[in-house]
C-alpha cells in the first residue's frame, strides 16, 4: 500500500507571533509602561543635569516626541489585540492545514485500497478467462462427439423406419 505520509509531521501546538520574536520585541519596549517610564526619567535626568541643553533638545525636536509617546501609549492595547487576532488566525490556518493533510492521507490510503481491490478482481477475471479458454476446446470436442452420436442415431432411426416400411409392405402384399 502506498503511503504519502502527509500527516506525518507533528502539528505545532501554537505559532508564536508575539513580542518575543522579530522586530516586535523592540516595539514592545517602547509600548510598555516601563519603557515609557524610562524615557520620562531619562528626559527628566537630562533636564536636571543640563537644563539649557535639555530644553534646547526638546525645542529642536518639537512636540512630536511627546505626541508619539502618547500615541504609542494609546495604541498599545490595539496593537496587542491585533497581535492576538493574527496569532489566532495563524493557529486556525495551521489546524486547518493539518486537518487537510490528514484528510488527504486518508483519501490516498482509500485510493490505494481501491486500486488493490481492483487489481485482485482483475487477476480473478484473468484466471477465469484462462480457465474458460482452456476448457472451450474440450467443450467443442464434446459437441462434435454429440453431433456424431446424433448422426448415428439418426441413421439408425432411418434404417429402422425403412425396415418397418418394408415389413409393413411385405405384410400388406403377403396378406
Amino acid at each position: 500500500m502506498t503511503t504519502l505520509d502527509l500527516g506525518a509531521a507533528k502539528m505545532p501546538s501554537e505559532i508564536s507571533a508575539g513580542f518575543r520574536s522579530g522586530w516586535l520585541r523592540y516595539v514592545k519596549v517602547g509600548l510598555s509602561s516601563a519603557g515609557g517610564a524610562a524615557l520620562v526619567l531619562a528626559a527628566f535626568g537630562l533636564i536636571q543635569r543640563q537644563p539649557v541643553e535639555g530644553f534646547q533638545l526638546l525645542t529642536s525636536w518639537g512636540p512630536w516626541p511627546v505626541v508619539a509617546i502618547i500615541a504609542l501609549a494609546l495604541l498599545a492595547p490595539f496593537f496587542s489585540r491585533l497581535l492576538d487576532i493574527i496569532s489566532t488566525s495563524f493557529n486556525s490556518i495551521v489546524t486547518s492545514t493539518h486537518q487537510t493533510a490528514e484528510a488527504q492521507t486518508k483519501m490516498a490510503n482509500a485510493t490505494s485500497d481501491l486500486a488493490e481491490q481492483g487489481k485482485r478482481q482483475f487477476e480473478e477475471v484473468e484466471r477465469m478467462a484462462i480457465y474458460a479458454a482452456r476448457e472451450f476446446p474440450s467443450v467443442y470436442e464434446r459437441f462434435d462427439q454429440q453431433d456424431q452420436v446424433l448422426q448415428s442415431l439418426s441413421n439408425s432411426v432411418e434404417r429402422l423406419h425403412a425396415r418397418l416400411d418394408t415389413a409393413e409392405e411385405t405384410e400388406r402384399h403377403g396378406n
